[in-house]
């Protein structure tokens, strides 16, 4: 995704649930996307009241230092808005992660490439045998 579809999307969610604290769990697509439109996507992902960041979907790419989640969680940390959280899938830390972030009422949006959206499935029906 490109940055300003991921604003896009924030704006959307905060002009239709103003009330509700934004949660986000972002996976950037491609290593070369995310150094080309590194600064727009730390102001963007900052946008946020939470981020929870997957490393980069690298979709045949080889990795480019400074273009992954770690140095992105590092710049939007030093913007001093948001604490980004990473998150590693493989290492099943997934769940935890959520039950300590989410609160009631908040909102949470999943956006991104790779294997964010099967980790959005695997939340909805989590959340569906907890009720």
């Amino acid at each position: 995704h490109h940055p300003k579809e991921v604003e896009a999307t924030i704006k959307a969610a905060r002009q239709s649930h103003p009330d509700r604290r934004l949660v986000m769990m972002f996976q950037p697509h491609r290593f070369s996307r995310t150094r080309d439109c590194f600064d727009d996507f730390v102001d963007v992902l900052s946008q946020v009241d939470q981020l929870l960041l997957l490393e980069v979907y690298p979709a045949g790419e080889k990795p480019i230092v400074g273009a992954d989640s770690r140095s992105l969680a590092r710049s939007i940390r030093l913007r001093g808005e948001v604490e980004p959280i990473l998150i590693d899938p493989v290492e099943g830390n997934l769940q935890n992660v959520i039950q300590k972030v989410l609160q009631p009422n908040d909102l949470l949006l999943t956006q991104g490439a790779g294997n964010v959206g099967a980790i959005s499935l695997e939340l909805a029906h989590h959340q569906l045998y907890l009720k």
